[in-house]
């Protein structure tokens, strides 16, 4: 084990065992090993969404809502709602008949103003005071939270196509035993959308440690998304790197493998924000049940000659259908398997044909060179996609 791979185990189990486990879906490279299991490669970093909260300002914000009973005992007028308006009127003193509603020991009630404020706004003071609490891996790496530093980007629709998100980027540096030092980097995205609910994962650790419990993405939304990246990586900067091909294979050739039909749309380039979860599995081609074919039949004895029958009259001619025939003999107004497909941005770059022309950067982890993995990928694309 690597003293950058005992730095992640570390800092994943600090967040782990903190009330941020509950608020953060764990996704990326960590996740990996407990997908594919010794195939996947060292994780890098860690990167988690953050879960947004599905709260709503209280009207009658902060009466009957608020923290403690000194604020109603001391100033009953304000926590009437008086201080909201300059003007006083009558109504700004009746509560409603509500009594004071304090939030369980420990916890406080979330205001307007605290809603108003970026979902990074004190991360950076709760990460690093975590790791204060916890400077010490069991493995002797030591961390120095105090010279942690953060960035932050508004958005990056490149790879998210809804727009409307931001990332704050935390990298904490650490000092080994033998005085080898590195850094962990800590990746935090808001204000995406999680097309899919989190599954709760036990994700592994080096050294025959436990796992850890955490939030993550699911290996079907994992996949979902690493096409998706990788598509983008084409359009915006014609290359792709090559562990993200070595991860989406890994992804796509595991046992039962299927993208639902908002899945494959997130992979073409859909809009996450008009997505909706199916409610039920489409059948795999993979494993829809087809009966046996049946045996020819039997040959049968030749028709008796019969006499002619009288010529019959021309029928009158018919009026042409309103609606054009397809090949197939339906109307035009029949759905096609690749209509999904039509529209999309990254459709043609997910095209099978397509795939094994991507230009790629960095050399594959384990045996076979880019040419061969592209090959895996197009093949897996024209399956799931």
């Amino acid at each position: 084990m690597t003293a950058h791979r005992a730095a992640l185990d570390h800092v994943l189990t600090v967040i782990g065992e903190s009330s941020w486990a509950d608020l953060l879906v764990l996704r990326g490279s960590m996740t990996m090993p407990a997908w594919v299991g010794d195939a996947a490669r060292p994780p890098g970093d860690l990167d988690f969404m953050l879960w947004q909260p599905s709260v709503v300002p209280d009207d009658l914000d902060p009466y009957p809502y608020v923290d403690a009973p000194a604020f109603v005992q001391q100033w009953p007028e304000a926590a009437h709602g008086a201080i909201r308006n300059e003007i006083w009127e009558f109504e700004d003193f009746d509560t409603g008949g509500h009594h004071p509603r304090l939030p369980p020991e420990g916890l406080h009630w979330v205001s307007a103003e605290d809603l108003d404020t970026g979902p990074w706004e004190g991360a950076e003071e709760e990460f690093r005071s975590l790791l204060t609490d916890k400077p010490w891996s069991p493995d002797g790496i030591v961390f120095d939270p105090v010279s942690m530093t953060s960035s932050t980007d508004g958005d990056y629709a490149d790879y998210e196509p809804g727009g409307g998100t931001g990332r704050i980027r935390l990298t904490v540096p650490w000092r080994a035993e033998d005085f080898e030092i590195g850094r962990v980097q800590i990746d935090v995205a808001w204000g995406e959308r999680l097309p899919e609910p989190a599954v709760c994962t036990a994700v592994p650790r080096a050294g025959d440690r436990p796992p850890v419990a955490m939030w993550t993405a699911s290996r079907e939304l994992s996949l979902a998304w690493k096409l998706h990246w990788l598509a983008a990586d084409q359009r915006t900067r014609g290359v792709s790197a090559m562990k993200d091909v070595y991860d989406a294979v890994l992804l796509a050739e595991l046992d039962g493998m299927h993208l639902r039909p908002h899945l494959r749309r997130l992979a073409l380039g859909a809009d996450p924000a008009m997505l909706r979860p199916t409610p039920g599995l489409t059948p795999s081609p993979q494993y829809t049940f087809r009966p046996p074919p049946t045996a020819p039949p039997r040959p049968t004895a030749p028709p008796r000659p019969t006499a002619p029958s009288p010529p019959t009259a021309p029928s009158p001619p018919t009026a042409p259908s309103p609606l054009p025939s397809s090949p197939s003999g339906s109307t035009a107004g029949s759905v096609t398997a690749d209509e999904p497909r039509v529209g999309l941005p990254f459709a043609r770059l997910l095209d099978p044909g397509v795939i094994p022309t991507w230009a790629v950067e960095g050399s594959p982890t384990t045996e076979g060179d880019a040419a061969s993995w592209l090959t895996r990928l197009a093949a897996a694309a024209a399956h799931l996609l």
